[in-house]
């Protein structure tokens, strides 16, 4: 079967065109929200980088030292159950997107894992609602991570 991506359909109209050219995936505004709070915290990191070159992918986060990395699930492209609905035009397609990006994510998780990286996953909503807890939990598992580093 061919990749999801070379199957896209048209767009269904001019103005989806459009919003869907200027959708670059890249520095949203919820990705700044939490970097801005993680940084009034104290917390140094990096932004949009691979954790490793072994694996590929971004995350919106990365804390190299603690071997931590932060992904910011936007609602509708990693399929949030809470938000996530499927538009009518081209919906099958959609779905099975969104599924495939679901099953990257895992894949990239795992491979991640397995050479000893956290990983945190956080829900665009959850940020946007409560931006200063999953900035504190994010903090925690940071100093938390450190700390370990130093024991051994």
């Amino acid at each position: 079967m061919s990749s999801i991506r070379t199957r896209a359909p048209a767009a269904s109209s001019a103005t989806v065109r459009r919003i869907m050219q200027a959708n670059t995936g890249v520095e949203t505004r919820v990705e700044r929200l939490l970097r801005s709070a993680l940084h009034k915290n104290g917390l140094r990191f990096r932004k949009d980088t691979a954790p490793t070159m072994d694996v590929r992918c971004k995350a919106d986060v990365v804390f190299v030292s603690a071997k931590i990395c932060v992904f910011i699930d936007g609602c509708f492209w990693h399929g949030c159950p809470k938000h996530f609905r499927a538009p009518k035009a081209n919906r099958a397609w959609w779905i099975e997107k969104v599924c495939d990006n679901q099953q990257r994510d895992r894949r990239q998780a795992a491979e991640l894992r397995s050479q000893g990286w956290t990983v945190i996953r956080v829900w665009e909503h959850d940020v946007e609602a409560r931006l200063s807890q999953v900035a504190t939990r994010i903090q925690a598992r940071v100093a938390h991570a450190i700390c370990e580093h130093h024991e051994k």
